[in-house]
């Protein structure tokens, strides 16, 4: 039975691809052979190994490689790639994993997979580096100019989908650039024209670590683009809660692949030279990292200054150095102060939460007085940006089976979703930074949880018959997923991995052993049975998911490196100093525009 439904469904796609060929030829010279391309899916083995290929990742996983030459009229495409720095499975993997395939990421990617030696996670933060670094090295140059998001494996949990990401990366980026411009009081394209841009999104963190607050990560860096008082009354005080979120925190990141790959290779660099086995986080990647940011940010105001003095930090404060006297210190870092991306959970406990959108014009009345105003504080609206609304609605409507009766326009006006209360962002994904227990009971809050099944079946459905991430331009540009699932997937998916070349992991493999809690909140369901479409998938795979472990593997404990860096996160969140940043004065809060409503925190 299943090899006939490959080939009929080989059959449908044969004939829309002639039908699309002739409307196209029919519609004049201007027809785009590479677009349709993107249309017909790829045809994958599940068990193919690829180890020995150089360019495995792009060869094998890759569902298209599209000219970048398109002109505006004939928008080009270009890729997401979505990465997750993972050595082995677990529950929290695969809350990322549901939550990012349920929300149609492309397939996630597994770097570093059951890696050994300098690439065993469990022994050094490092090792997810040198993975990644080694993913990026082996794309085209045609793929230098897609965006990778890298998310930590085993805290993230996904909430918006990628269109949505996309979308507000491309305007935090166009006004993170023209911050940059005003802080060298000049216009963004000459700014841009001097190689200064802000293209690397990293996440914000409210502690700056390690702690060291003489290191330029942690005094150099800009402040954010909230405002003084965008937490309230007591905004710097000293408290982890209302200090403010400027400091890099390395789980989470988006940018173009070509700028993700100077950035990393400086970073190796910058471990090669100054690794210390003797300093308790040298195997922290956020302290290297956080490092070249902190360099990029104190030669920015250099500049600024015109080779004079920068102002800020303690009085015993260090200045970074140059190894060489043409070292590059500009790699375009940023973070995400907005959380409009990415949102963190230590310090923001009192700042975001769950929001319905019931008011008219799908706005939510914001009534919680986070800052203990009392008389003075004033409720106020939030509204859905339309981007969201619209990539929610097209989730919901994909899976009818799973709610009969219910539209997504009443669904978007009841369901509840993350909001940061300060920026009033819907965040695209949530990251448990702090003790990580607390992602247990998060994930049964997400919007998907009553549907991961069926949003799971439609996303595999989707990737095998080539959908675009949007089908409306985002950037100037079609987007598409890197990676894709194979035809002979199982219905609920899976992930590729980097080991041995590129090897696709099937779900059973995966979270086959952890479906009682990821479809918990599925009415009726019964988590010892599978249905017939689900059944006849796995005995064509030869990987049935009642044949998963009875007793799968326990989460791997924390590599200690980890276990002491939230201990002391933990001593130290009432120890922020209010430390001014670099040459940058404080700000009053920017509009912030990336959504639909404009709104001042």
């Amino acid at each position: 039975m299943i090899p006939f439904m490959g080939k009929r469904r080989n059959i449908v796609i044969a004939v829309l691809a002639a039908l699309l060929v002739l409307v196209a030829l029919s519609s004049g010279p201007t027809f785009d052979t590479e677009r349709i391309k993107n249309f017909i899916p790829g045809h994958y083995n599940a068990g193919h190994d690829t180890a020995g290929h150089d360019n495995a990742v792009d060869d094998h996983v890759s569902h298209s490689n599209v000219g970048h030459g398109s002109s505006i009229a004939n928008p080009r495409t270009s890729q997401m790639h979505f990465l997750i720095p993972a050595s082995a499975a677990n529950i929290h993997l695969c809350y990322n994993m549901v939550s990012a395939v349920a929300n149609r990421y492309p397939v996630p990617m597994l770097l570093g997979w059951h890696g050994t030696g300098l690439l065993d996670a469990h022994k050094t933060h490092l090792a997810k580096l040198r993975a990644i670094q080694r993913y990026l090295h082996k794309l085209d140059a045609a793929e230098d100019d897609d965006l990778v998001v890298i998310v930590d494996g085993y805290d993230i949990i996904m909430q918006m989908p990628p269109e949505v990401m996309i979308d507000r990366y491309f305007k935090m980026a166009d006004k993170a650039d023209a911050r940059l411009a005003r802080r060298f009081g000049i216009t963004v394209d000459e700014a841009r024209s001097r190689g200064l841009r802000q293209t690397i999104f990293w996440g914000p963190d409210k502690i700056c670590w390690p702690i060291e607050w003489r290191a330029a990560r942690c005094w150099a860096v800009p402040t954010s683009n909230l405002g003084p008082k965008a937490f309230g009354p007591k905004s710097g005080n000293g408290e982890m809660y209302f200090a403010d979120p400027r400091w890099l925190n390395s789980g989470t990141v988006i940018g173009p692949t070509a700028d993700m790959r100077r950035l990393v290779d400086a970073t190796m660099d910058e471990i090669e030279a100054t690794y210390d086995a003797e300093f308790p986080q040298s195997e922290s990647d956020q302290y290297y990292l956080s490092n070249v940011w902190g360099r990029q940010e104190y030669f920015r105001s250099v500049a600024v200054a015109n080779g004079g003095d920068v102002p800020g930090g303690p009085k015993d404060r260090e200045i970074p150095r140059l190894r060489e006297d043409d070292q590059e210190t500009e790699y375009h870092i940023a973070i995400d102060y907005e959380s409009a991306l990415f949102q963190t959970k230590a310090g923001y406990e009192p700042f975001f939460g769950y929001m319905q959108y019931n008011q008219t014009g799908l706005k939510a009345k914001m009534d919680i007085d986070m800052f203990d105003l009392g008389e003075q504080f004033q409720p106020y609206d939030i509204e859905m940006p339309s981007v969201v609304a619209g990539a929610m609605a097209k989730l919901y409507d994909a899976i009818p089976e799973a709610h009969p009766g219910s539209s997504s326009e009443d669904w978007l006006s009841t369901v509840s979703l993350g909001t940061n209360y300060v920026s009033r962002h819907i965040y695209a994904l949530w990251h448990c930074t702090g003790p990580k227990e607390w992602i247990d009971k998060h994930f049964p809050t997400l919007w998907f949880y009553p549907f991961v099944r069926p949003l799971l079946k439609a996303a595999v459905k989707a990737s095998q018959s080539g959908d675009l991430i949007s089908t409306a331009p985002i950037g100037g540009r079609h987007w598409t997923p890197k990676t894709w699932f194979p035809e002979d997937a199982h219905v609920l998916g899976g992930a590729w991995t980097d080991k041995n070349g590129t090897t696709f992991v099937p779900w059973a493999e995966l979270c086959g052993g952890h479906e009682d809690t990821l479809f918990g909140g599925e009415a009726g369901y019964m988590p010892a049975s599978l249905d017939e479409e689900e059944l006849a998938t796995e005995e064509a795979a030869g990987t049935a998911a009642d044949n998963a472990p009875v007793n799968p593997a326990p989460a791997p404990p924390a590599p200690k490196h980890e276990e002491d860096a939230t201990k002391q996160e933990i001593q130290v969140m009432e120890t922020v100093p209010d430390i001014p940043g670099g040459d940058i004065p404080e700000e009053q809060p920017e509009a912030l525009t990336l959504g639909n409503q404009e709104s001042k925190p």
